[in-house]
C-alpha cells in the first residue's frame, strides 16, 4: 500500500490501509493515486490540477489524465455546487414511498417521474414499495402539482408522503 494514504488530510472520509486495500483490490480501474484526487475533489470540487499536482507530489499531466480516466469510468459523474434547498426558500421537503401494480414496468414508471419538477431523487427499491422520491419544491402548491402527477401515472397505485421534519444529515460525498 502506499505510504501517500497517510498523507491524505484526516477528515470523516478518511478509510483505514485495509478498506482501502479492499477496495482497491475490487476495483482494478482505480489505484491509490486514484483515490487521493477523488477524496481531495470531494472536499474541493474546484481545486485546479496544479494545486492537487502539488498536493500529491506528482505531475499536472498526471492529475489530468487521472481526471479525465475517472471520468472516462464514471467515477466522477460531473462537477457542479451543491445548493441548499433551505436557504434558497424550498422548505417543502419530502419523501415519497411510490407503489405500482404487480408485474408494472418500474423503469418506464420512473423514467416519467424522474424528470418531474421538485425530484431531486428517484430509487427503484426491492421491498414494499416499488420507488423512493425525493422531492424539495418552494411552495406547498408546487408539491401537489407533483404529487397530482405521479398519482396519475397508470400503474401507480398509492404515494405516501413522509415529511422531513429535521435535516440532520444530508451529504452527498462518497466515503473513501
Amino acid at each position: 500500500m502506499s505510504e501517500r494514504v497517510e498523507q491524505i488530510p484526516d477528515s470523516k472520509y478518511k478509510r483505514s490501509p485495509a478498506e482501502l486495500e479492499k477496495l482497491l483490490r475490487d476495483n482494478p480501474n482505480i489505484d491509490m493515486l486514484d483515490v487521493e484526487i477523488l477524496s481531495k475533489l470531494q472536499i474541493d470540487g474546484r481545486a485546479s490540477f496544479n494545486k492537487l499536482a502539488d498536493e500529491l507530489g506528482v505531475s499536472v499531466a498526471t492529475v489530468s489524465k487521472r481526471v479525465q480516466k475517472l471520468r472516462n469510468i464514471s467515477a466522477i459523474q460531473g462537477f457542479s455546487a451543491v445548493v441548499s434547498c433551505d436557504v434558497l426558500g424550498f422548505k417543502e421537503n419530502l419523501w415519497l414511498m411510490i407503489y405500482l401494480t404487480p408485474g408494472a414496468d418500474v423503469d418506464a414508471v420512473g423514467m416519467k417521474i424522474r424528470d418531474l419538477r421538485g425530484v431531486r431523487c428517484l430509487y427503484s427499491l426491492y421491498g414494499e414499495f416499488d420507488l423512493l422520491a425525493h422531492i424539495c419544491c418552494s411552495t406547498s402548491e408546487e408539491i401537489k402539482k407533483t404529487l397530482e402527477k405521479i398519482g396519475g401515472f397508470p400503474d401507480v397505485v398509492r404515494v405516501t408522503k413522509m415529511i422531513v421534519n429535521k435535516k440532520m444529515k444530508e451529504d452527498f460525498r462518497v466515503q473513501i
